[in-house]
């Protein structure tokens, strides 16, 4: 069994419908608590172990509200309502008594329609033309999860934008699906560090992901790389936003992603 499979094993609460227990993983740890992927990635999983779900993925807007501590999870999930072809979930993870993270999913089932697109698959490397990355920060587990291959957005070096772009999979290979695609939306570093040169502390507050990719996307872009091109726009009063669109190598649309994210406070001087 992968490593994120393993982690993420929810054992049903004896007669009580839609609550499972779970214990945090030392492989997708931070620096502090759980990797945010990995929580977004327990969210989904909760919503698709029940019976009733119907349909894909469509999106997912979670909360992260409090630390999580090492040890075990209480997690719930709610059918929210079943239309004919949207259903809407809500599922929480509690510790200690106390709601840690929350996140409301919707699943659909797919339709004919029309396809109109705009999005471009960005000029890039291909990831094997591109040097493996190198840690300059304090290694955490969940890092050591992935591969990641920086095309541009080097963090700490200066550069004149917070845009960057990776391509990343898993370090263990797994065929992707809508649960590691969760985790793995949340690898970019965070963009303010490619301006900074030192590191700030950061942690996510609200997080979204819009899975695109159809049944078959997922099955071409199988256990390969993925390209992350990253965009932030503000890094101000604590807080900053930072977007990111995934694509597969053979330019698939996989995901997009947001999140606005808590920044510690420093001294603009020390930090540039």
């Amino acid at each position: 069994m992968h490593a994120l499979d393993a982690s993420l094993d929810l054992q049903p609460v004896p007669e009580t419908a839609g609550r499972f227990a779970c214990r945090t993983s030392e492989r997708y740890r931070n620096a502090i608590g759980p990797f945010g992927g990995w929580t977004a990635a327990l969210l989904l999983q909760s919503v698709l172990r029940m019976p009733e779900v119907r349909g894909a993925p469509l999106a997912l807007d979670a909360l992260f509200m409090g630390a999580i501590d090492d040890g075990d999870l209480d997690v719930r999930v709610f059918a929210l309502r079943q239309n004919r072809s949207v259903g809407f979930w809500r599922s929480e993870v509690w510790q200690g008594g106390r709601i840690c993270a929350h996140a409301q999913v919707t699943t659909s089932t797919a339709r004919r329609s029309v396809v109109l697109q705009d999005a471009h698959f960005p000029k890039v490397p291909p990831p094997a033309a591109v040097p493996l990355y190198d840690n300059p920060r304090t290694p955490v587990p969940w890092v050591d999860q992935y591969v990641f291959r920086p095309v541009s957005g080097l963090i700490f070096s200066r550069a004149e934008t917070m845009d960057s772009q990776v391509w990343i999979r898993d370090a263990e290979p797994r065929p992707l699906d809508a649960v590691s695609l969760t985790a793995i939306c949340d690898t970019p570093f965070p963009s303010p560090w490619i301006r900074l040169a030192a590191q700030l502390p950061v942690s996510t507050v609200a997080y979204s992901v819009y899975f695109r990719a159809t049944a078959r996307e997922y099955a071409e872009a199988g256990s390969g790389f993925c390209l992350l091109d990253t965009r932030a726009s503000l890094a101000r009063a604590g807080y900053f936003d930072q977007f990111t669109t995934v694509w597969s190598e053979s330019g698939g649309l996989l995901a997009q992603t947001q999140q606005m994210l808590w920044l510690a406070d420093a001294d603009a001087r020390q930090a540039t």
